[in-house]
């Protein structure tokens, strides 16, 4: 459960670190891997590729704490309460009762608030947070978690590979704008996927990592051959279907390899699941400004504009051009 960023913004108005520089990913660099998109495709086509955050995977996790520990604090607190005021009088423990309520209400009510502080930073938010990576216009547009939107050019964005927390010693794909000193980063944002510092785990970010830089550098035709799904969530909520899939997805990325910790993981979304739609409903949709739409227009029968369909099955939106292509 990576929430690096979303619980807490990543750290800026700081230098750039040597492991970060030793670790660069470069745009103009290939790698010899094969590229992966990792679930993590919205929509692609010639103009554009649009991606989710990294922590739409998992979202409902923080809901589903956060609900679970208000709902303790809640039910302790009120039956406290109740066994307070219905004691009878004259055994003797009111005073008791007062100081012990007096107790609870001060250690509680912080413990709740804080609950619905992180309660927030998922429910009540947007459903998800898209990155488009424009590759007419070589810029790159990310949704920031306040609603606002960050655009950077491709080119003078700093990737690289970056430890993001000192916990569970998470891994990212980082972007970081750098300032005009050439050292300092201003902003930063992460790719769609997490893994650990395994070199199995690095081998994922770079696949993906190269999925991204082989669509700006050599077009769609590059990847479109390996993206079979597309998550059909622009402009609208996800299904049920479509929730069940992408969530329990995060519990099979590491093969029979890992089969007990699988198990868990499937036990854990199943509880997970209804908070997911919880944190759905409750979150407004994102949308693009105008002039980033207007950028973005798609080419009338392009070959490869591609969507998802309900189930998330890729589909083609000019399934004759798709035709023409290949004749």
């Amino acid at each position: 459960m990576d929430f690096a960023g979303l619980v807490k913004k990543f750290p800026s108005s700081r230098p750039l670190s040597d492991q970060e520089k030793n670790l660069q990913l470069k745009q103009k660099q290939p790698l010899n891997i094969n590229p992966h998109h990792q679930m993590s495709v919205i929509e692609m086509n010639s103009t554009y590729l649009e991606s989710v955050d990294k922590w739409y995977g998992e979202k409902g996790t923080i809901t589903a704490l956060m609900l679970i520990l208000v709902l303790i604090f809640s039910v302790g607190s009120s039956a406290m309460l109740y066994v307070a005021v219905n004691r009878d009088p004259t055994d003797g423990g009111g005073n008791k009762d007062l100081a012990i309520m007096i107790f609870v209400g001060i250690t509680t009510l912080p413990l709740i608030s804080a609950a619905i502080w992180g309660l927030l930073k998922e429910s009540f938010a947007f459903t998800h947070y898209p990155m488009r990576f424009n590759r007419k216009t070589r810029m790159v547009h990310v949704f920031r978690t306040n609603g606002t939107i960050l655009t950077a050019p491709w080119d003078d964005i700093f990737f690289t590979l970056m430890q993001v927390d000192h916990g569970y010693k998470f891994w990212n794909i980082m972007g970081h704008i750098i300032a005009d000193d050439n050292i300092t980063v201003t902003e930063s944002f992460a790719l769609s996927v997490t893994s650990d510092g395994s070199s199995e785990g690095i081998k994922i970010l770079k696949s993906h990592w190269e999925f991204i830089r082989r669509y700006m550098e050599s077009g769609p035709e590059a990847v479109t051959g390996q993206v079979e799904f597309c998550l059909p969530i622009n402009n609208r909520r996800e299904s049920l279907r479509i929730a069940t899939r992408r969530l329990f997805g995060e519990s099979d990325g590491n093969g029979m390899r890992a089969f007990p910790i699988n198990i868990l993981g499937l036990v854990f979304y199943t509880i997970v699941w209804p908070f997911r739609f919880i944190a759905m409903i409750t979150s407004k949709l994102p949308r693009w400004p105008a002039d980033i739409e207007s950028a973005s227009a798609i080419e009338i029968g392009d070959p490869y504009a591609i969507v998802g369909t309900a189930t998330g099955h890729r589909t083609s939106l000019y399934p004759e051009a798709v035709v023409e292509e290949h004749d």
